[in-house]
């Protein structure tokens, strides 16, 4: 493959299924061509951060590699490991998602705790339930009060005129 075309190995690229093999094929062209990853992306009518997380596939330890090819784990499995800096980290999440057998939503919640040190609580407040407790601050503090809730974390945001 050292010496194929830039068109060949876009070629190349462009029919290729296995994600491993087109994360190296990306590599190829950003390195030895010196393509951008804009281009590489629009050329697969991706967005730039897909390319460059397939790119981040090339730093997986060869045991999840294995587990990828002998089917214990799926693509979707792997982008989401190579999330972690480590190979140690990633080896440590690999083995867990086996062990318990984790679907993609459990091994990104996995993930999210590795990398961040976030337990996810899984009791979010509704919507509407949100909006009365917003109401009753804003009403107590004269001002616009905004929350925000997401698997990981809330925000409260009170913004409030300054008068001169």
């Amino acid at each position: 493959m050292e010496n194929k075309s830039t068109d060949e190995l876009f070629d190349l690229l462009k029919k290729e299924q296995d994600i491993l093999r087109k994360a190296r094929l990306i590599h190829q062209l950003r390195i030895d061509k010196e393509i951008s990853l804009q281009k590489i992306a629009e050329f697969l009518d991706k967005h730039p951060s897909y390319v460059s997380h397939m790119v981040r596939l090339l730093r997986i330890p060869q045991l999840a590699v294995d587990g990828y090819y002998s089917g214990q784990i799926s693509a979707t499995h792997l982008m989401i490991l190579s999330r972690l800096q480590t190979e140690a980290q990633m080896i440590e999440a690999y083995e867990e998602v086996l062990k318990n057998n984790f679907t993609v939503p459990q091994t990104e919640t996995l993930i999210r705790q590795l990398k961040f040190d976030v337990e996810t609580d899984d009791h979010l407040i509704s919507p509407n339930e949100l909006n009365q407790k917003a109401q009753k601050l804003q009403d107590k503090h004269e001002a616009r009060v905004k929350i925000y809730q997401s698997r990981v974390r809330g925000k409260l945001v009170i913004e409030k005129r300054v008068l001169d």
